[in-house]
């Protein structure tokens, strides 16, 4: 009987450390505002997948997106709508994405995808193109019909730095950005 009973408070001991620290990884691990993984998760998730295949040269993926306007969101229908956008796209981008597709949020209205998929190098720009079209149009939020749209930066790399490859995306993101476009014709 004793030996039931401490089997039994082991047991939820080691039941509630392991649910505790569940619960503060994904803490760590996840943007707030929008549930997808944040920067944290990203880095890590980019370096244990660049090490696992360091011998293979297999390229990893990454697709930056920028929600266009989003400050307009913000100055018309304030914050809260603005923060409810965000909820929007991201559960979309959650939608959309496949396995070895991780949706990120780094901050503000930036937003990303890891492709760590083994055919990354080769569906970059189609998997950039396909969420782009994904995430458009209006959509009811908060009252307001409210027109989503990205820009989308994609950017492959078989042994660069995370950072160059942020680099890269950001770079190619902004040469897609509608008022850019619209400064240059």
């Amino acid at each position: 009987m004793l030996a039931e009973l401490a089997l039994g408070a082991t047991t939820l001991s080691t039941t509630g450390c392991g649910l505790w620290a569940h619960r503060l990884w994904r803490r760590l691990h996840t943007d707030p505002l929008t549930g997808l993984a944040n920067r944290a998760r990203m880095h890590r998730t980019f370096h244990r997948t660049r090490w696992l295949r360091r011998r293979t040269g297999t390229p990893l993926g990454l697709l930056l997106l920028d929600v266009d306007r989003f400050k307009q969101v913000n100055d018309t229908h304030g914050h809260r709508v603005g923060d409810q956008v965000l909820g929007q796209i991201a559960a979309e981008l959650a939608d959309c994405t496949h396995s070895g597709e991780l949706p990120v949020r780094l901050h503000g209205d930036e937003l990303a995808v890891l492709l760590t998929r083994p055919d990354a190098g080769e569906i970059t720009e189609t998997r950039a193109e396909q969420i782009r079209r994904t995430i458009h149009g209006p959509r009811p939020i908060a009252g307001h019909t409210i027109h989503l749209s990205l820009s989308v930066g994609a950017a492959t790399t078989e042994d660069g730095s995370l950072s160059d490859l942020l680099a890269l995306a950001d770079q190619r993101m902004y040469a897609t950005k509608p008022a850019r476009k619209a400064v240059t014709s």
